[in-house]
This record gives structure tokens, sequence and C-alpha cells, in this order.
């Protein structure tokens, strides 16, 4: 007979409790009290620090936050400037603003590495009564916070309901932008460094530049310092492969030609910063629209971005947000016969325009020949909104320093003119400008309502995409579709569930409990491991959980049938037990180790709800091996040191077993 080993039992009830912890829901108000309402990673000493009392308001610190990466403080500052204004007005304030934004979708374009909280109180209450009702930090150690998580399991899309979308990114574009930077560039910097005369660079072959050079009448010989110098400048350019025509010497045409090839890693690398740059424009325009847990992230196998948006009911807003590509540019529009460059019909033809001009439309119809240069662009706007003039809904704008001299200039240069406003390549509107305009302010009519209008000052404050953007997938799921996926899902659950646990009861009797226990154990560690991972439960992850229940069941029947046959050979309950399960360990565990294994494939390998199977999976798995080799067998421990000379495992309607 062997003893009964306690600390198994403490094991047992440890991990019971954990789970039953992370999985009970904790009440909100417990919870802050505790725990404060900033996030635990701000309450850290390298978190955000007690705010000092100014006379402007109250003043927070960042720690080693604001000595991270930018996406850390970027993140930290959000969520930072999130609790406080949720907090400040549930406690009655004000005027509540952080750094001088006064509106959550002014907090986008912020970040800073301290935060002034300025507020007016109604109440009048000393600034330390304010601190201490804002309840930021915890009464308790933010270690301790895991054992009362705040958040629970979280659900995927299909499941809670949401918008997902799938971006392809226009990588040609990405490749012609490159190329048409150093097509600019070459002939820039042989002009001004070399004093050499790059007639043009042609426009690009595939990846191929070329540069035709008129030559000096001492090109290529022995005191010539054109010809090296302009072929060092090409080796110099970085992942540039320089091949010249005819050795590098004038052709019959006397001119000069050099093709130039851009190595692939270079157009690697513009591929990989295009989709970061885009990234982070997405980042900056969902975070501004105020959707909840937004799920944006790169597809590591092709250039591709997935957005998952849970809670949304529409996609039309968020289509709307990842359509505009938000290139905003002020351009002149061409004088013509000491008339504006414009008409309703008979646009004039690509081939009669200048080589400085380009040809574009409004949504009239209506054409315009405008500058290719642009006076200023969106990147140089510090402020955008929405007002009102003439009962006209307008966005409006603040350049920054290098915008508002550009804009002056160009204002006071082309005054009679017309100045076309253009945003992803389609004029908006084209303003006659009556009179030099050196403030820095500018508007935006276009017939905007007010709802287009507030959506468009998101996307300017937000920023323009490097590169065109389109939507390769796009799905809605109701969030009554979702309530429906999980009662079906729970319901399925828990129907096989019951069925299990009353086979497991009829048919091995006493020991059928001790299985079905481990049973659920085994589904209480799962949802538990969920939460405590910070795991996102899908559909396919709902069926995933079924299937560990059945592969549960498995590893159970075979250790109860496997002590059956020791049984029958004539062993004692004690030897029985330790035979049945020495025996079968190795089948129980290469069983579960090879399906490990493909769930492990499926979670690296896997994307969306593929990934969301494989995580259930393999913590199934994991769980399935603890409650079956370790919580059953802790049971049949404790059945054996009672010395009980018969076990019962055997169906309850067959009988008394000898």
């Amino acid at each position: 007979m062997e003893r009964v080993r306690w600390w198994r039992i403490g094991v047992i009830l440890f991990v019971l409790l954990l789970s039953v912890v992370n999985i009970a829901p904790t009440l909100p108000s417990f919870y802050e009290t505790m725990f404060g309402y900033l996030e635990r990673s701000l309450q850290e000493p390298e978190g955000l620090a007690a705010p000092v009392i100014l006379d402007e308001g109250l003043e927070f610190q960042f720690g080693a936050a604001a000595d991270g990466s930018a996406d850390d403080l970027k993140r930290a500052y959000r969520s930072a400037v999130t609790t406080l204004r949720t907090r400040g007005k549930s406690i009655g304030l004000e005027d509540v603003t952080l750094n001088a934004a006064a509106a959550p979708i002014e907090d986008a374009t912020r970040v800073s590495d301290t935060i002034l909280m300025a507020y007016t109180d109604p109440r009048g209450r000393a600034a330390q009564a304010v601190i201490d009702e804002l309840h930021l930090y915890g009464k308790i150690p933010t270690s301790l916070g895991w054992l009362f998580p705040q958040q629970r399991i979280q659900l995927g899309l299909d499941l809670k309901g949401g918008v997902y979308l799938v971006l392809e990114l226009d990588m040609e574009e990405a490749q012609g932008q490159l190329l048409a930077e150093l097509q600019t560039n070459i002939k820039a910097d042989l002009r001004e460094r070399y004093s050499v005369n790059c007639r043009e660079v042609l426009p690009p072959d595939g990846t191929t530049l070329t540069a035709v050079i008129k030559p000096n009448s001492d090109w290529g010989t022995p005191g010539d310092t054109r010809k090296p110098d302009t072929e060092a400048y090409f080796a110099g350019v970085e992942n540039l492969t320089i091949e010249p025509v005819n050795s590098g010497n004038a052709g019959a045409d006397g001119l000069v030609r050099y093709r130039l090839t851009l190595d692939p890693t270079q157009l690697q690398q513009q591929e990989d910063q295009a989709l970061t740059q885009v990234l982070e424009v997405l980042r900056n325009r969902i975070d501004a629209f105020g959707v909840s847990e937004p799920d944006i992230r790169r597809d590591p196998s092709r250039p591709r971005i997935i957005v998952q948006l849970p809670g949304a009911e529409d996609s039309s807003t968020a289509v709307n947000v990842v359509r505009t590509m938000g290139r905003l540019e002020f351009r002149m529009v061409q004088m013509k016969d000491g008339q504006r460059w414009y008409g309703a019909n008979d646009p004039p033809g690509l081939e009669g325009l200048p080589s400085d001009a380009e040809l574009l439309f409004d949504e009239d119809g209506v054409w315009f020949v405008v500058d290719r240069a642009a006076v200023v662009t969106g990147g140089e706007i510090n402020r955008a909104g929405t007002s009102t003039y003439l009962a006209d809904i307008v966005v409006t704008l603040r350049f920054n320093a290098n915008g508002r001299r550009a804009f002056g200039q160009a204002t006071s240069e082309h005054t009679n003119e017309l100045m076309a406003i253009v945003l992803d390549d389609r004029v908006i509107s084209a303003p006659n400008i009556e009179q030099p305009i050196l403030t820095g302010n500018a508007i935006i009519r276009g017939g905007f309502t007010q709802e287009d209008a507030s959506d468009l000052a998101r996307v300017l404050r937000a920023g323009a995409f490097p590169v065109g953007v389109k939507i390769a997938e796009e799905r809605t799921v109701g969030p009554s579709l979702g309530r429906e996926a999980i009662v079906r899902g729970a319901r399925a659950a828990g129907i096989g569930l019951a069925i299990v646990l009353v086979f497991l009861l009829i048919y091995y009797s006493t020991c059928g409990f001790f299985s079905a226990f481990a049973l659920l154990v085994n589904g209480v560690i799962i949802l538990a491991a969920l939460a405590l991972l910070g795991a996102t439960l899908t559909l396919p992850g709902l069926a995933g959980l079924v299937l560990t229940i059945g592969m549960a069941v498995d590893a159970n029947v075979l250790i109860n049938e496997r002590i059956k046959e020791e049984l029958r050979t004539g062993k004692t309950v004690a030897s029985a037990i330790t035979a049945g399960y020495g025996r079968v360990f190795w089948t129980i565990f290469d069983a579960n180790l090879t399906t490990f294994l493909t769930a492990l494939v499926l979670y690296m390998f896997g994307t969306g709800a593929i990934k969301g199977f494989g995580v259930t999976l393999m913590i199934g798995i994991v769980a399935s091996m603890f409650t079956a080799l370790f919580v059953a067998r802790t049971f049949y421990r404790i059945f054996e040191s009672r010395g009980r000379t018969r076990l019962p495992i055997y169906p309850i309607f067959s009988g008394p077993q000898s």
C-alpha cells in the first residue's frame, strides 16, 4: 500500500484556485479600488510617476518608459491620457486638457514624456484631493495583480463581432517612388556637385534607370576628372549597380549613357520601410477614431496588413479610413495665354502638357492643369479640425513654420490665380487667391457633411500613406452572429461533456468519477490558461476546446482499461494501478506529443483563426496530460492508501467482480 503524498493534493488545489480566480469575474469596483485605474505597467517605478502639483494643473512624468522605443512611449502615453480623461470626467472635472489637447481625437497626434493635466473643478477641491479621487495608483503591489486579473478571456472577431480587413500594399508604387527619388537626386547631384551636364535620367525600365550625359570636350582623357567623378558617384550610391554603355564613352549621337540597376536588397528594404510606415499611419488613424483594442499586424508571408476591429458594427467608416490615402497637396493651377488653365469640357491631351504640369479632375469632371510640384503638403500640417464658413462645413488647417513660409510666398506671388487643393490626386476645390495669406491658416471647402469633414480632419492629422493601399478582403461579423456562435459552441461543448461524464460514471463506476473530475479540471485549466496568457478565443479555438475534451477522455479510457487488464491477471489493487499507469504512460505521451507538434506548426505558420485553433489545442494537450497522469493518479493513490482490496472500475450494470 502506497502512502498519499500530500504535496500532490496541494499542487492540485493550487492549480484549481489559480484557475478559478482567473475565470471567475472580478468586480470592477473591487479591482480598481485595490489596484488603481492606471494599467499595471504604468504603476511600476519606471512607469508614470505620481503627479507634481503646479499652478497650471498636475504634471505627470514618465520614467523608463520614456527611455525605450518610440512605440513604447507612444503606447504608454495613449494609455495614460485615456485613463486621465476618463477619470477626470467621472469625478466631475471640466475643461480637461492634456498637453493642450482638449479632445480625445487630438491625443493621437501628441506624444511626450510628460503630461500636463489642466482642468476646471466646479467643486473647488484642492489639488491633492483631486489626485486622491482620481485613484490612479493601487493600494497593494501591482505584482499581486495577476491574482485578480482585470482582463478576462478575450473573444475573437468571430465571437464578439467586428470588422476584419486585409490590406495589400502597392509595392510597384513603392518601387516607383524609390526610382523617382533616385532619378531626381542623380540629375541634381551630377549637375551641382560635379559640374557634369546630365541631360536627363530616363524613366525606369523595370528597375533600371538610364543617365544621359552631354560630355565635355576632354571627357575620358587622362586629365579629365568628370568621368571618374561620375562613375565614382554612381558606385557610391548604395545598392545600385552601374553598367556603362559603350564603356562610358560617347555614342554616335555624342551622348554618354549609364544604366543604373537597383539591387533586390534595396527593393526589400523599401518594402519593409513602406510596411512599417503604413502600420504607423494606420495605428494613428484608428486610434484617432477611438476603436477599442484594435489588432493591426503585418502578414509575415506577404506585403499585407491585417486589421481587426472588435466591436465595430459597420465596416463603412473603417473602410473609408483605410481607403483614403490622405495625400493632401496645395498646387498652383497653371496659366495659358494669360488665362487660368481649366475647364469643364475638352481637356487637353497629355502630349500637350508641359513637363512640369499634370492634368487632374474634380468630382464633377472639371479639369485643371496644375503644377507637378506642390506648394505645401499634408506633411506640413500642424493642426486640422472642422468649422463653419459662410454656412458651409469646412476643414480648417494650420501649417508649421516651413509650410507657413511656403504658403505665404506662393499666395504673395500668385495673387488672383487659382490654387488647387488636391486630395489623393483629386481636386477638392480650387479657390482664387484674393490676397497673400501669411498667417499659416487655410480652409478646405468641398461640400462636406459634418461626419465627412471630421473624418478628413482625422486622416490629415494621422498622416498620409507612403504607398497605395487597397482592400483585398473585407468581412463584417455582427454582434448577434457572434453571440449565436458562443451559445451554439457552449451548447455543443456542454452536451458533449455531459455525455462523456455520464458514460464514465456508468462504465467505470467509482473510478469513472476520478476520470470525470479530472476532465472537469481539464476544462477549467484550459479556460484559465487562455485568460492568464491573454489569448484570444475564436470559433476555431472553441472547436479546439471541444476536441481536447475528447482527447482527455481518450487518455482516461486507456488508463482505466489498462488497470482492468492488470486486475484480471490477479494483481492487487495497488499493483494493478501502478502497473497500469506505468505501461500506458508512453502510449499517452507519444500520442499527445505528435498532436502537440502539429498544433505548434499551426500556431507558428498559421494566421488568424488557424493560429487560435493551434493555441487552444496546445493548451488543451498540456492540460489533459496533467489531469490524466497527475490529477486522476492522485485520486487512485488516495483510494489505494485506504487499504481497499477491490477496485470499483467495472460497469455498474455488470454486477460484482472478483
